[in-house]
């Protein structure tokens, strides 16, 4: 899945959402180059994927959209 995400600006933001996320949820591509930056994620269920968008909310980082 792929979704366009809210205050990711630097490499210090991609760090701090794989260091809490990706043992979770697995691996975390984040597009720094895109804008709104683009993160990719291999999600298979919607429970799954509200409780990853929910916890990335926590972390200060908003879901846009899913694209």
């Amino acid at each position: 899945m792929k979704f366009e995400v809210k205050n990711i600006n630097c490499q210090s933001c991609v760090n701090l959402i794989k260091n809490s996320l990706e043992d979770e949820f697995g691996t975390i591509i984040i597009d720094l180059t895109s804008e709104p930056k683009i993160l990719t994620i291999d999600i298979n269920s919607d429970e799954i994927k509200a409780k990853f968008i929910d916890e990335l909310n926590e972390l200060g980082f908003e879901v846009i959209k899913e694209i």
